[in-house]
């Protein structure tokens, strides 16, 4: 069925073009007050990468089948998880010398030792009454042949997947210190057809895609919200509003203008709206109601997003062509982030404050690539050059990882320098967001 489409639909493509598909304190390196606008310089052109970088060997671990299992849900799991991190190498099973099968969940380290493993994971799957129960272990060459993990698990079939992906979070602990994030999830906008976008979410490898929005209108920049669930914009007749999950599409937030881009965090819905005219920044209570306008700029405000300590990241074009300008979460304090690039969008920030990263989709004279700034040093780093169109960036809660669209034909991942880049969902995809 054709549908006429609201009047505000070519500003909306207009902000849509824009938001694509005590902050001294902790960055001192960035950002200025609002006053005079510096001259933008050009990003790095090229992909820096740091070759002799301590820490940049991979540890080498091993990974046989799980024991008593033929599922494709077993081993092949935490290898994919291990592999996406960029912190491991996973051997090649044709490699091994121990007879895994013979070892049962023990180990005998010189035949491990001699291929070169450095860790050796071991599982035994069982049925146990209507379920399954799962052992694990993972054993440090270093430290000889009792493990140094071992955990347990009892449940459904269908949860294999969920515990080896907890399980390989829990290697991480051991060997870094901090646990991973394998079995967290993306959301996505997906283009179905001409016109029209599905919110659709996965696990973070690609698997378990299931659609998020109803099919029927055009769905866009989604959210996860603060207790689960998603928050997107959707394109009607009734103009641009945004809607949530529990709300099955009901307008939650709405006006005479265009409402777009939701983002949930101190208690509050950030997102842009032009029921003033232009488009400005604002937050809501939960429900919709209480708007509070944030900024007050002739310039065009769009893309809120949450960062740390509270902070609320955006995009203006307030000083020339779209930069990266950051404000506390009732709206003052506003100072510019970004310097270099001419058009600068969708900004994503690590979560952990040990590691001070803002990634955003940047563009100086071509398409756009994924750069990230260093907000305590003011280092910019390339992630991507000559690779098609790369944007929307998003951390994964351990910033180990970047998930980014891509017109390499769907979501890739890669480490915070750009490293192993892995496609893991397929597909024209937009607005790319992961769970905290």
């Amino acid at each position: 069925m054709n549908r006429t489409r609201p009047k505000t639909l070519s500003v909306f493509a207009m902000l849509l073009a824009l938001s694509s598909s005590s902050a001294a304190l902790l960055w001192p390196h960035v950002g200025a007050s609002q006053g005079a606008p510096a001259s933008d310089e050009p990003l790095p052109t090229h992909v820096v990468i740091d070759v002799n970088a301590p820490g940049r060997a991979l540890y080498r671990i091993a990974v046989p089948a799980l024991l008593g299992s033929t599922s494709s849900d077993g081993a092949p799991v935490i290898q994919n998880d291990l592999k996406l991190s960029s912190l491991f190498e996973v051997l090649d099973p044709r490699s091994f010398l121990a007879n895994a099968q013979a070892e049962g969940l023990g180990i005998t380290k010189a035949p491990w030792s001699s291929v070169g493993a450095q860790g050796v994971v071991k599982g035994q799957l069982t049925q146990s009454g209507g379920g399954i129960a799962l052992e694990m272990r993972l054993y440090e060459i270093a430290r000889g042949e009792t493990p140094s993990l071992s955990k347990t698990y009892h449940g459904d079939a269908s949860k294999l997947r969920g515990f080896m992906h907890d399980f390989a979070n829990e290697i991480l602990r051991v060997l870094t210190g901090k646990a991973g994030s394998f079995g967290t999830r993306l959301l996505f906008a997906r283009k179905i057809g001409p016109g029209r976008k599905d919110i659709m979410s996965s696990d973070f490898d690609g698997h378990n895609e299931f659609r998020v929005s109803s099919g029927r209108g055009d769905a866009m920049l989604p959210s996860f919200g603060a207790v689960g669930g998603a928050w997107y914009s959707m394109i009607s007749d009734l103009g641009g509003f945004i809607t949530n999950t529990k709300a099955r599409e009901r307008p939650v937030i709405s006006s005479n203008g265009i409402n777009m881009g939701p983002t949930v965090c101190n208690g509050r819905v950030y997102f842009s709206s032009t029921r003033d005219g232009n488009s400005e920044i604002y937050s809501a209570a939960m429900d919709g109601s209480d708007p509070r306008r944030l900024t007050n700029n002739p310039a065009i405000d769009v893309s809120p997003t949450c960062g740390p300590g509270g902070k609320i990241a955006f995009v203006s074009s307030r000083h020339g062509g779209p930069q990266i300008f950051v404000m506390d979460g009732s709206g003052g304090g506003v100072q510019r982030l970004t310097y270099k690039g001419n058009h600068n969008q969708t900004p994503a920030f690590c979560m952990d404050p040990a590691t001070p990263l803002l990634a955003f989709s940047a563009r100086d004279g071509g398409g756009f690539d994924i750069v990230t700034l260093n907000l305590k040093t003011g280092e910019y780093k390339r992630l991507t050059q000559g690779q098609g169109t790369n944007q929307d960036p998003a951390f994964s809660p351990d910033c180990r990882m970047i998930a980014f669209a891509s017109s390499r034909g769907g979501i890739f991942i890669s480490n915070p320098d750009g490293l192993n880049q892995t496609k893991v969902v397929s597909g024209n995809l937009s607005t790319v967001r992961w769970s905290r």
